[in-house]
């Protein structure tokens, strides 16, 4: 290496012991540069490429899906799918189930209503495992996919069916032509679907009473408490009938029955006990 220095650096006219001298400096301040040179060089050096690791299923899933998923096999169940027409919404703001392809009510748990709304929405084509009604077009889900692969499914445990409940709030006035019966888990009809996608909630023995004034292509108005939401509209029908000078009273099933207030000298008195 001083050889090299000695050829390459202008020494003429140097003793031997300067030329000496003047290229160790030389080399000493070579290396000195090199080495600061493969210090600050991984600066320069390009980033390191980010690997993807690609998404899992489970990694997708909401907290609420994942406690909702089940723990049964439903694979011998029968399967259908179809387009999401839209929600069935309950007057106290939940989810009934859905309207699949226009004509046919897919009714669930509540269990799966609690997270219908965050896994599909309006014009998905979705699958689902459940059991269909003889004659009815209901379809009992446990087990709903949405066309993005999540899934939610029924833990099969029992549940008691959907009913009216008693709603504070504002009066809704609801009218228009009506679509279709809706149904409630047990096959009876417990209110009507608008051509507008209203819904409205009957208790059973008053949509029997007054099953002349339900049928489809009929105009009907209503008026009673409920939720109007992002879902949908849907009420609890205190009044119904075919024009707005028209209604006709009709009962709530979990009103308190008429009598004495609660606390009143009345209350504790059970006629005909005397």
């Amino acid at each position: 290496m001083a050889k090299v220095f000695h050829k390459l650096l202008p020494v003429a006219g140097l003793s031997e012991a300067g030329k000496s001298q003047f290229t160790g400096k030389a080399m000493r301040v070579f290396l000195s540069v090199s080495a600061l040179f493969l210090l600050v060089s991984p600066a320069f050096a390009a980033p390191p490429v980010k690997q993807t690791v690609k998404a899992t299923f489970a990694s997708h899933q909401t907290v609420t899906e994942k406690q909702a998923a089940g723990v049964y096999d439903l694979s011998s169940m029968s399967a259908f799918s179809g387009t999401v027409t839209q929600f069935l919404p309950a007057p106290d703001g939940g989810v009934l189930g859905l309207l699949l392809n226009g004509d046919t009510e897919v009714l669930v748990s509540p269990e799966i209503g609690h997270t219908l709304s965050g896994l599909i929405k309006v014009g998905d084509h979705i699958s689902l495992r459940g059991v269909k009604a003889y004659t009815l077009p209901v379809i009992r889900a446990f087990a709903i996919t949405s066309p993005r692969g999540r899934s939610v499914q029924d833990s099969l445990m029992a549940v008691p069916q959907h009913s009216p409940e008693m709603i504070i709030g504002p009066d809704i006035v609801v009218h228009g032509e009506i679509a279709m019966p809706l149904y409630n888990l047990g096959g009876q009809v417990s209110g009507v679907i608008l051509k507008d996608h209203t819904l409205i909630h009957l208790i059973p023995r008053e949509a029997t009473r007054l099953a002349a004034w339900l049928k489809p292509g009929q105009s009907v108005y209503a008026v009673g408490t409920g939720n109007n939401g992002v879902l949908g509209t849907a009420i609890n029908a205190r009044e119904i009938g075919p024009a707005a000078d028209r209604k006709e009273a009709v009962a709530i099933s979990n009103v308190p029955l008429s009598g004495p207030a609660a606390g009143s000298a009345g209350y504790d008195v059970i006629s005909g006990a005397e």
